[in-house]
């Protein structure tokens, strides 16, 4: 798994990726998928496509708000790494719920590595999985049933609820500029307002398991996988038809 920033994309022999037949037995034995039924979903270039397929879909009807995430990702996407979350906290809070469905895409606002935050801010989600790496994907098999404990390194914890990531859920505090400074540095603060919990689930990726998905989004991330995965594309893409 690589962790950005990359100048180049990552080599197969330092970041190897999971065969084809590995990723079909995943998806279907763990994720109860099948290519005999497929989900309506969307392939997206860019990892935050999935809030605008969301958007989109909302807006149809084909999906109804709030709906339970499940990100399967080397990265949490939740605005680890760039001050989005400042943002989020600061600006995007201090809007009516009905009109935070449009921010600015740049590197502080939202982007591929914190487009989950604005979900959750839109209050689109009711619960939240983060399935994250453990070991490499040739191990995925033997160490089904190992468990691994600790959390993700990428989690901000100024997100969380009581500022922890371990509570369990994620809680979005409206702060000001001095609440902001205060949260990332561990201290204590009086939010403006609070949003509701959105119960997540850090789960090991070896050990998940889930069946019930109604949708399904595949992004790409050039920078931070071999040209090598790239075949891995049409693999994914037999489990559901492009939903616009």
């Amino acid at each position: 798994m690589v962790r950005g920033p990359v100048k180049a994309r990552p080599l197969y022999i330092d970041n190897p990726c999971a065969s084809a037949d590995q990723v079909k037995r995943y998806l279907e034995r763990q994720c109860g998928l099948s290519r005999r039924n497929k989900l309506p979903g969307r392939f997206c270039n860019k990892h935050d496509g999935a809030f605008y397929a969301w958007k989109k879909w909302l807006a149809k009807g084909t999906l109804e708000k709030p709906f339970e995430v499940a990100h399967l990702d080397g990265h949490s996407d939740l605005s680890f790494g760039d001050a989005s979350w400042a943002y989020v906290l600061k600006t995007t809070l201090a809007l009516p719920s009905d009109q935070r469905s449009r921010p600015p895409r740049k590197i502080h606002c939202m982007n591929d590595g914190s487009y989950l935050t604005f979900a959750v801010a839109n209050r689109w989600v009711e619960r939240m999985s983060y399935i994250y790496p453990v070991c490499p994907w040739s191990d995925y098999e033997r160490r089904r049933n190992e468990t691994f404990r600790g959390f993700p390194p990428d989690l901000s914890c100024v997100l969380f609820k009581d500022q922890n990531a371990g509570s369990g859920a994620i809680q979005l505090r409206h702060l000001d500029e001095r609440g902001c400074m205060n949260a990332v540095c561990g201290g204590s603060v009086t939010p403006i307002a609070v949003e509701p919990e959105v119960p997540i689930t850090l789960a090991p990726a070896n050990s998940f398991s889930h069946t019930g998905f109604t949708h399904m989004i595949l992004a790409h991330s050039k920078k931070y996988c071999s040209s090598e995965a790239d075949s891995l594309i049409h693999v994914i893409r037999e489990y559901f038809y492009d939903a616009y």
